[in-house]
């Protein structure tokens, strides 16, 4: 009966924990500059706490922490390639700039007027985070 016990235990244990996961996107197909979306949980209850790692290696990789994301809403990021430079993220209210040359990630005071095209999201697809590309010719529809 004890070890029973212990092994119904062992396996709520295990399965309370949350976990986490990350994508990336990479700059024109390179893999030393890439943004990449990490989200980790301690527990199945608790909400997502999410970071960007802006990478040009191997001058420079930083982790940046963004707002949690609640557990009970549909976790998307969306990503924009500006015309200035630079990539623009959008997640929930917020809105942020990422520069690859300086690995550095800033949240905007007021949501940009033009954040530029849409390149993809960072969304959970069946329970795992992906980045799923935007076609470009549907943009381009929705932009004329």
């Amino acid at each position: 009966m004890r070890s029973l016990m212990l092994a119904l235990s062992a396996a709520l244990l295990l399965t309370a924990c949350g976990g986490g996961d990350d994508v990336s996107y990479l700059v024109g197909g390179s893999k030393t500059q890439y943004l990449s979306v990490q989200r980790e949980r301690t527990w199945l209850w608790s909400d997502w706490q999410v970071s960007v790692v802006v990478s040009r290696y191997p001058d420079c990789v930083r982790r940046h922490h963004v707002k949690n994301v609640s557990k009970d809403v549909v976790f998307k990021v969306e990503l924009y390639r500006p015309l200035e430079g630079g990539f623009i993220l959008h997640q929930g209210k917020r809105w942020y700039v990422a520069d690859t040359a300086q690995c550095q990630l800033q949240q905007f005071e007021e949501p940009p007027a033009e954040p530029g095209d849409l390149l993809g999201t960072f969304a959970e697809v069946n329970g795992a985070l992906q980045f799923k590309a935007e076609d470009a010719a549907k943009g381009k529809a929705a932009g004329s």
